[in-house]
């Protein structure tokens, strides 16, 4: 909290990492994106993977499977990914190729242990659900329908609150689609829709999660109102609403954003585009501020795509294993 160096990981050559999630043995496992030819040619068929790196940096596996945006650790030490498959789906757009998105689990090898499109469980499910007309991307046979741009997949499981409603259930998930407007909860051994919430109050929202309350957390960046708020809602009441925002255009992100609620009851809010972020008391005050000091070639701050608190007894603890 002193502004400190802990700890640091990288890799080279590297574009980006997109997200990064400490194990609890020290181990860092990120979702990352290379840039090279082929990555360039097609960005949704290569250049993408999973790696697990030792907290000395010594890569320990990487795998090349076109994931993006989310890594979650699962309680059994298994990871949840998103992986991008470009497919053809006539009843979403007969000429051009979909971005689908298969919902992955991997071992703790990074092997790939499940694999479930999330085009098929919607279209399948009984709780029924539309879709929404989505912009396309590139030209020619690069050209790609960009449906969900689904940006977070989360365990949703809360076994004390499952006889409130099985969206608690012990082997469910949370995401948030983009594109759809949407939040998610679906029931992995099932594969089926549990409940869907957003559209109409969401514009391109990221990064939700399910607080111990039952609540979701979300970051609802506001492309149609241009600017971005962080909401609190009951998924079984979801217009019951606590919104956590400037309420000006001077916090928009068009892109990227990120939440999370901290066990002192404060919200940590991430104004991506601005390199910056900012941590919330529940009246809305401001007990902390960050403000990114790496620069891009013209001048701008660089952004940060998501920052996560980390409880210094996790640190610790790792560290007096060293």
């Amino acid at each position: 909290l002193s502004g400190e160096i802990v700890h640091s990981w990288k890799d080279e050559p590297c574009h980006r990492w997109e997200h990064a999630e400490l194990l609890p043995d020290g181990d860092l496992v990120v979702v990352g994106a290379r840039l090279d030819e082929d990555a360039v040619a097609d960005p949704i068929q290569s250049g993408r993977y999973v790696m697990r790196l030792s907290w000395d940096g010594r890569v320990v596996w990487r795998r090349e499977i076109n994931a993006h945006h989310d890594v979650s650790v699962m309680p059994d030490g298994k990871l949840l990914t998103l992986v991008f498959r470009r497919r053809r789906i006539p009843a979403i757009d007969p000429d051009n190729d979909v971005a689908d998105d298969l919902m992955t689990m991997l071992s703790a090898d990074g092997k790939v242990v499940e694999s479930v499109s999330l085009y098929d469980l919607l279209a399948s499910s009984k709780v029924p659900f539309s879709f929404q007309k989505a912009g396309g991307g590139g030209s020619g046979k690069h050209r790609l329908i960009d449906l969900f741009h689904t940006n977070t997949i989360r365990r949703a499981s809360l076994p004390g609150l499952l006889g409130r409603s099985p969206i608690y259930g012990r082997n469910t998930v949370l995401l948030t689609s983009r594109h759809q407007d949407e939040l998610m909860i679906i029931d992995w051994p099932s594969r089926q829709l549990l409940w869907h919430w957003g559209r109409g109050v969401l514009s391109g929202p990221h990064e939700a999660s399910l607080l111990e309350n039952g609540n979701i957390l979300v970051f609802d960046n506001g492309l149609s109102r241009g600017w971005s708020r962080v909401l609190e809602l009951n998924p079984l009441a979801p217009d019951q609403l606590v919104q956590f925002a400037p309420g000006s255009s001077r916090f928009f992100n068009r892109v990227m954003g990120s939440c999370q609620r901290l066990r002192n009851g404060n919200t940590l809010i991430v104004n991506s585009e601005a390199g910056a972020a900012f941590e919330l008391t529940p009246p809305g005050m401001p007990a902390w501020i960050y403000e990114g000091t790496q620069q891009t070639a013209d001048g701008h701050r660089v952004k940060i795509i998501r920052m996560r608190r980390i409880e210094t007894a996790v640190v610790e603890n790792i560290l007096a294993r060293r």
